[in-house]
């Protein structure tokens, strides 16, 4: 009887997941699911060590390595991981060991997607809450190991987490748009003794001031019209923590409020006469420089100082330039990884470009041109033509500029001009629909409006200039 086909007939109809590994932790036998959870393939998997297939894992985090050293069968556990392609699955596994004579020589895992047994509880979560909607916290995915630099004030940042992590204490951070803030702020959470608790995101930008205010603190039945009661994301977070992001979007009135959960810990629903004790630890952003943000009257300066209590300043790219190689090489893996490539290297001349020019649009930026230029070279090696087309111009003007000059350039009103560029291109093209443009560019459409108001975007008259001319 052949017992490897056997093994292929029995894996291929059914959708768990299947590993089998040598004594030395190198793949033999491989099952892809459907739903491809690992997100490798059979080929990459077969004759590679599970510890090189998942860098992430250590011979510690690894439940096949546990295995393989103990002996000891590991059932029904559910992990988080890294998979192949940098993505975090949760899945439920069970890892045996194979014996021969008394002797490890192996070990299997079968694996199963944890959403479909969350599933059949979320459907119970769905009738009981009132509003049919799902009130779960959000998953914290990073961590300190995801933030990468070797600069000193990245490795000041890093023992500052450290520090902070397990204190009640609010956090201020500040940092340009694309320097990581939710990163640090992920990587503080997941280094306190909240970590097991919820974790919610909110950024103040992107909802209006009088729907933020529900959201954020609850509402009553009959508050007002079509209220529910509904908690909001202090009762939701309880025990956890709060990242209120771009803070200074926030409507003052509504900072008053906030400012007086941070003092005592209590909230009061809209429309209720009751009082809750909530324990939540908040974290909020600024985008913009707190002094300035203060002096505009963004931002009340006794929250700013209640906030303030710790704070976290992220550098921008152009004041860690000596990251900049580290950061691409790390970007390179991953778009190897997700691509299926074998970039190896970055041209001469793409690496003075990097190291000259200024990045407005910091991390988030090399990250996204990286990702460009991975799906667009065919070779091992990214040069200037694989970045994209509106480098070109920068890549001129670099040439002609002198060190020295590097730091006039205004990176904000660059960042901002590119941003009221692409999103009046993008309206222009789709006949100034807002919906489809907040589809394309994947914004709500609040954040749309909002971003129409704060770069000057008139789109009233451009609608009435079209209509005259048909």
């Amino acid at each position: 009887m052949d017992y490897k086909n056997i093994l292929e007939l029995v894996t291929s109809n059914i959708d768990n997941g299947v590993f089998i590994v040598n004594k030395e932790g190198n793949v033999v036998f491989y099952n892809e699911p459907v739903n491809n959870l690992a997100g490798v393939t059979v080929k990459n998997a077969i004759g590679n060590n599970i510890l090189e297939i998942f860098p992430k894992l250590t011979s510690q985090t690894s439940t096949l390595m546990r295995v393989l050293k103990t002996g000891k069968p590991i059932r029904d556990y559910i992990q988080k991981y890294y998979n192949y392609q940098l993505k975090q699955v949760t899945i439920l596994t069970t890892t045996l060991p194979i014996c021969e004579n008394n002797e490890i020589v192996g070990a299997i895992e079968i694996f199963t997607d944890i959403d479909k047994i969350k599933g059949i509880n979320e459907n119970i979560k769905v009738i009981e809450n009132k509003q049919g909607r799902l009130t779960t916290s959000e998953l914290a995915y990073y961590s300190i190991k995801d933030i990468i630099g070797k600069n000193k004030k990245m490795i000041e940042l890093k023992s500052r987490i450290l520090k902070i992590a397990n204190s009640p204490s609010p956090v201020l951070i500040y940092g340009e748009t694309g320097t990581g803030k939710e990163l640090v702020v992920q990587s503080i959470h997941n280094a306190s003794d909240r970590k097991d608790k919820p974790f919610i995101a909110q950024n103040c930008a992107a909802i209006p001031g009088t729907l933020l205010e529900s959201i954020l603190f609850g509402t009553t039945l009959g508050s007002f019209t079509g209220a529910k009661d509904n908690p909001g994301l202090f009762e939701i977070a309880d025990g956890g923590t709060l990242f209120l992001d771009e803070i200074n979007s926030m409507d003052v009135t509504l900072q008053a409020k906030l400012l007086r959960v941070l003092q005592d810990g209590i909230i009061r629903r809209i429309g209720g006469k009751s009082i809750r004790k909530v324990d939540v630890r908040v974290i909020a952003a600024l985008n913009v420089d707190p002094n300035k943000a203060i002096t505009e009257g963004k931002i009340r300066e006794d929250l700013y100082f209640r906030l303030n209590v710790l704070n976290i300043n992220i550098p921008p790219l152009r004041k860690r330039k000596d990251d900049i190689n580290v950061l691409t090489k790390y970007f390179i893996n991953i778009y190897n990884r997700k691509l299926n490539k074998k970039i190896n290297y970055v041209s001469n001349n793409t690496e003075e470009f990097f190291y000259k020019y200024d990045w407005p649009g910091n991390v988030r930026e090399l990250q996204h041109m990286i990702e460009h230029a991975a799906n667009m070279t065919e070779n091992d090696t990214i040069k200037l033509e694989d970045l994209p087309s509106y480098i070109c111009k920068h890549t001129e003007d670099l040439n002609n500029k002198t060190d020295e000059e590097y730091t006039e350039i205004p990176l904000k009103e660059l960042l901002k001009e590119y941003e009221k560029k692409i999103i009046t291109e993008t309206l222009t093209n789709n006949n100034f629909n807002i919906s489809k443009t907040a589809m394309l560019l994947g914004i709500p459409r609040q954040t749309l409006h909002y971003k129409l108001n704060k770069l000057h975007i008139k789109i009233e008259k451009e609608i009435k200039s079209r209509n005259n001319i048909r």
